[in-house]
């Protein structure tokens, strides 16, 4: 089992899911190029680079087939990864990769990413870290390996803002179990539905009373359907 965490966060994200399923599965997990403790990547790196950097990352480690976990910007990746190599199992969970439809969340995310460009030479680091506390559970305190160039650069990737997905997403055939809050304040909660179109041999999980962080905030309904997925 294979978990890729999210913007902002690091492998702290997962200590609840691995406790849950260690005794059953090999389980890695990573900071992800630019968060936790990873060095920031090389130059400005898509969504494609960072699937890239997991697939190297298992060829390194002998994983073959991996069930995959990922979440928000992390579920991005497994998607992409998912679309271009081989996967047992994948769990897209308040993911994205499709372009917004709310006019209230093209305009949030668009007057974020001016303020980003706007601040990012002026305090890069103290602006990386607020990245780091939109996009994290308060249950995590990452630790933050943080200097000028690293702030930078992740502040550019982010700014250059989301791809979309749609072409790699539609050529998915792996079984895939979709999880998203129906009160999901950093994403949009239709996303999921958008999702399951899409992917052929997929299915849908919508917890009404979850946000963004759905097996922190509902973890019985989060691990009984993910429980029941892996052993179909």
């Amino acid at each position: 089992m294979l978990l890729l965490h999210g913007w902002g966060q690091s492998h702290a994200f997962w200590e609840d899911v691995i406790n849950r399923f260690e005794k059953e599965y090999h389980i890695y997990t990573l900071d992800l190029p630019g968060f936790g403790q990873s060095y920031e990547p090389p130059k400005m790196w898509k969504i494609e680079d960072y699937a890239n950097f997991v697939h190297a990352f298992a060829i390194k480690l002998n994983i073959q087939n991996p069930i995959i976990i990922g979440h928000s910007f992390g579920g991005r990746i497994a998607a992409f990864y998912a679309s271009k190599y081989p996967v047992d199992k994948l769990i897209l969970y308040s993911n994205g990769g499709l372009p917004p439809q709310s006019l209230q969340k093209k305009l949030s995310r668009h007057v974020f990413r001016q303020l980003s460009r706007i601040g990012k030479h002026l305090f890069p680091n103290q602006l990386y870290k607020l990245h780091t506390v939109l996009f994290r559970p308060k249950q995590y305190r990452n630790e933050l390996q943080i200097t000028k160039q690293k702030s930078q650069r992740m502040l550019d990737i982010y700014i250059q803002g989301p791809q979309d997905l749609t072409d790699q997403i539609k050529k998915i055939t792996t079984d895939t179990l979709i999880i998203s809050g129906r009160k999901d304040h950093l994403g949009e909660p239709s996303m999921g539905k958008r999702l399951h179109r899409l992917i052929k041999n997929s299915q849908l999980l919508e917890i009404p009373e979850a946000t963004h962080f759905a097996h922190l905030e509902r973890p019985n309904e989060f691990y009984e359907a993910v429980e029941k997925f892996l052993k179909r």
